[in-house]
Order: C-alpha cells, then sequence, then structure tokens
C-alpha cells in the first residue's frame, strides 16, 4: 500500500499537470500498475490498521509445550493436552494442533522417478470398498484393473474380496482386454499375500497357480509406496468420485450393468488427466502387444466338502442348503460360483442353488423332501422297504437277498435310496440286475457298478510330434512276397505227404 502523500502526488500529476502515467512511475520511482491503480481509484485510501487479537489461552503454556517437544519431538498433540489438562489448561486441542504445528519442521517432501510401462508390459490391480450398499450386512467391493500404458479400465462390483472371487474378476477382466500382460502389479492383498515383512512378501500357492496358468509375473509393491500403483489408485478414485455419486441400484447385477455402461460410455473416452490422451484409442495401439490367451478357461469355482446333517443340509459360508433327504450322512462337494451353488455326490450333480451373500439364511428346494413325509408318520423301515421294492423286480428280489444274509437292512435301504436319487430308478434296476446275475450284492457294489457305466473310458488324443523329421511312415508291405512264401510251404507239406 502506498503511502497518501505519495498517492495524492499521482493524482496531482496525472489530473493537473496531464503527465502519462509511464513518467509519474518513473519519476516517484514507484510501480507502473500502482500508479493506474491509484488513478482508476481517483481518490487517496489509507492503510489498514492491524487488529489485536486477544491473548491466547494457550500463551502461559507455550514454554510448557516447547519444553516436552524437546524432551520427546514425536509426542502427539494428544499426549501434549493430557499433560496440560494436569497442569490446569481449559481450552481445547484444536488451538493446540495449531500451535505445535508452527513449532514442528514441515515434513521433507519425497522425490519419485516416474513409472514409465511399454505397450502391454503391465497392469495394475486393486480393490475399493463401498459399504452396505443394500442394507444386507454384505460390503460391496470394486475390482478395477488398469493398463499402465494406455490407461484402459477395467470395472466389476462384487460381494466378497476371496481370492475365487479376484480370480474370477481376473478372467472376465483379461477377456475384456482381449489378451495378457506380461505383469500385474498388487497392493497388500490379504488374497494373494501369504506373508508380509517389510519389504519381503510371498504370494500364496493358489495364486502362484494362476498366475503359472496364465504365464504372467505378479508384481507386489511395497507398504506404503502408492506412487507405485498410481494408475489403479486413479482409476479406484475415479469410480468412487465420478460413478458413485447420486446413482441408485435395484440389485448387484443392475450395478454391475450401470458400472460397465459408465466404463464404455465414459471412463475409456475420457481425455485422461495425466495422459491428455483418450484410453480408448491408446489401446488400440497397445492391443496387438498384449500376448494371447490360453482357449481353456481356469477354474475358478470354491469347492468345499461336507457332511449332510439329519436336516439333510449342508453349509456353505454362513448359510444352509437342503439337498434331496435320501443322502443324509453322506459327504458331497459343494461348487459355487458368482451366482449359483451346484452339490456334487460323487461325479452326479444332486442339488443347485442361487448362492445367498446374507448371513444366517436357509435355502430350501421343496422337492427335496419328497417321500419323506409318507416314510415319517410309519414305521421307518417298512416305509423304506416298499420304496425300495417298488423301483421293480430286481430290487425286490435284492431286498429278499439282504433280508437273508448279515448285512445291515437299514443300512441297505439307506443306500439303494440315496443312488435311486442321484442315477435314477431305472439305471439303478438295471444295474441290480446285471449284479444279481454274477451272484454279487451289496450296495458298495452297486455303486461302483453305476459310477463306472456312467463314466464312459476315454481314450488318449494321438501324440503330435514337434519335430516334422521324428514322423515316421511305415511303408506299405507288399503282399506278393506272402503269397510266394505261402506256396512254398504248402508245396512242402505236400512232398512229406506223399514220401511215406
Amino acid at each position: 500500500m502506498l503511502e497518501a502523500k505519495t498517492q495524492a502526488e499521482i493524482l496531482r500529476l496525472f489530473f493537473s499537470e496531464h503527465l502519462p502515467q509511464r513518467q509519474i512511475a518513473k519519476l516517484l520511482g514507484v510501480n507502473r500498475k500502482s500508479v493506474t491503480r491509484v488513478i482508476d481509484r481517483r481518490m487517496v485510501t489509507g492503510s489498514r490498521e492491524k487488529q489485536i487479537r486477544p491473548a491466547s489461552i494457550l500463551a502461559p503454556y507455550y514454554g510448557q509445550i516447547q519444553q516436552m517437544l524437546q524432551q520427546a519431538p514425536d509426542r502427539s498433540s494428544v499426549n501434549l493436552l493430557q499433560q496440560l489438562r494436569q497442569a490446569g489448561y481449559p481450552g481445547g486441542i484444536t488451538i493446540l494442533r495449531e500451535h505445535v504445528h508452527t513449532l514442528r519442521p514441515p515434513a521433507p517432501r519425497e522425490a519419485f522417478f516416474q513409472l514409465e510401462f511399454a505397450k502391454g508390459e503391465a497392469a495394475q490391480v486393486d480393490w475399493g470398498e463401498f459399504g452396505d450398499v443394500f442394507r444386507n450386512g454384505t460390503k460391496v467391493h470394486a475390482f478395477v484393473m488398469v493398463l499402465c500404458y494406455s490407461r484402459m479400465l477395467y470395472l466389476e462390483f462384487t460381494q466378497r474380496e476371496t481370492l475365487p472371487t479376484l480370480l474370477r474378476c481376473y478372467e472376465r477382466a483379461l477377456k475384456f482386454f482381449g489378451g495378457r500382460c506380461r505383469e500385474y502389479w498388487h497392493d497388500n492383498m490379504p488374497t494373494v499375500v501369504a506373508e508380509r515383512l517389510g519389504r519381503l512378501g510371498r504370494f500364496t500357492e493358489a495364486f502362484w497357480a494362476y498366475a503359472g496358468f496364465h504365464g504372467f509375473k505378479p508384481i507386489l509393491c511395497n507398504l506404503q509406496a502408492p506412487h507405485e500403483k498410481g494408475r489403479v489408485e486413479d482409476g479406484v478414485k475415479l469410480v468412487r468420485y465420478q460413478f458413485w455419486p447420486g446413482r441408485a441400484f435395484h440389485d448387484m447385477q443392475d450395478m454391475n450393468q450401470q458400472a460397465c455402461n459408465w466404463r464404455d460410455q465414459f471412463a475409456n473416452r475420457r481425455e485422461h488427466q495425466a495422459t491428455g490422451k483418450v484410453p480408448e484409442l491408446m489401446f488400440e495401439a497397445e492391443r496387438a502387444s498384449l500376448l494371447p490367451l490360453r482357449p481353456e478357461p481356469y477354474d475358478t469355482d470354491e469347492l468345499v466338502s461336507g457332511k449332510v446333517s439329519r436336516f439333510y443340509r449342508v453349509r456353505f459360508d454362513t448359510n444352509t442348503y437342503s439337498v434331496p433327504w435320501t443322502l443324509v450322512g453322506k459327504t458331497v462337494t459343494l461348487r459355487a460360483d458368482d451366482v449359483s451353488l451346484r452339490i456334487f455326490y460323487g461325479h452326479k450333480q444332486v442339488a443347485s442353488h442361487q448362492r445367498s451373500y446374507q448371513k444366517g439364511q436357509d435355502l430350501k428346494n421343496p422337492a427335496h423332501e419328497q417321500g419323506l413325509k409318507e416314510l415319517k408318520p410309519g414305521a421307518s423301515r417298512t416305509g423304506r422297504m416298499e420304496a425300495v421294492c417298488s423301483i421293480g423286480p430286481h430290487a425286490r428280489r435284492y431286498v429278499e437277498l439282504i433280508q437273508a444274509g448279515n448285512r445291515s437292512l437299514r443300512t441297505e435301504l439307506q443306500e439303494l435310496l440315496c443312488l435311486a436319487t442321484v442315477y435314477g430308478p431305472a439305471p439303478l434296476e438295471e444295474t441290480i440286475g446285471a449284479l444279481l446275475t454274477t451272484g454279487i450284492v451289496g450296495a458298495g457294489h452297486l455303486e461302483r457298478a453305476l459310477r463306472l457305466r456312467q463314466i464312459a473310458p476315454k481314450a488318449p488324443p494321438p501324440l503330435q510330434l514337434q519335430n516334422q523329421r521324428l514322423q515316421f511312415v511305415p511303408p506299405t508291405p507288399n503282399l506278393d512276397s506272402y503269397d510266394s512264401i505261402l506256396l512254398e510251404a504248402r508245396t512242402e507239406h505236400d512232398h512229406q505227404e506223399e514220401e511215406p
């Protein structure tokens, strides 16, 4: 702010003496812009008087704070407040934090090398959490994969962050890009990291198996080093602040459909803030550098074995699912993907349900109770025997033989009902008849025979040699030589018979 005397002189020289602004500035030794501002105002303004602020209630404790910070520079403001309370400080923590901030030197800013990636060299992967959207106790997570060169983005929402869920997202992302990179960079994900100690880390064996299947190198980023995976970090922020606000979703399918439309219509067609280029256009140049995918898919289903309870239920996650009541006590295999749960006894599927992500649910199929109510009112043994005998004459003959033997009739009837449920009554009747002709009885033999009938033997594929020089085609034999040998043998035999 210029002095009042100088401002008055500027106004006099310009309006009375009619001197140009440049000459006035040179004559008075002030900036020409300041001269212009005074002339535009056409008046002299005084300097603003500084307001005197009242003394802070923290001022009497400045010395004590300084002494405590000298003893322990890493003290937090909360720790300082606890000590000052004992000394009688009545104020809050806000002014204390502001004062401590002026006493401590600012943290030095670290310099980083800018990471550069070639086409098809690497991609970065990360999760983002978006809370309990549907108010059912299950959080929603966003899987984001970004190609490091083109910034092409893949987005998908899930209700789990487990390894099978991650691998299914991987499979769909690789199919979306139409190829694979040579490296995939990950954060400290519990689903893929088995052990972490400082800069050292070890991936799980299951994730190594997946990486070996596709032939890429997994990279584990350092702890507290967000610059190493800045591309995918920016992708998660883009989803959180540009896609998520103001949206409503009916279910997970609707959420992923909206995410897919936003990804293809906006995210990959925008002008990227860091590169100034459109990711979709850059990806067209990167597509040819991606490695091809294997033709066969990777099995990403969750496999769990469990025993069927007496209430004909099996447990998966925190929920229970029904199976046919005839499988009570049997060990079954559960195979789950994102939307369904299939239950197998051996290699035969015996039940299927829509997968539930809620907790404590009981999913029941009424068809799995068919025949149970008819057995319960009467004697269980009689009801089971009638059910088995109704399969056919071979089954009735089998029951008669079991009654005359030493085997447990209850166990045999239960096993036969189980086999009828799994393989069907007609194949079971036919197999019983075939075994009875050989004189064999027993549920174990029946189950083995049924499995062998269901599984047709597969011939191994022909061996394909890579080296064409090793391909050997035997020459076609000349059958004329065999005719001459046979003729000579017959002539010699005739002569031997004539000699006696």
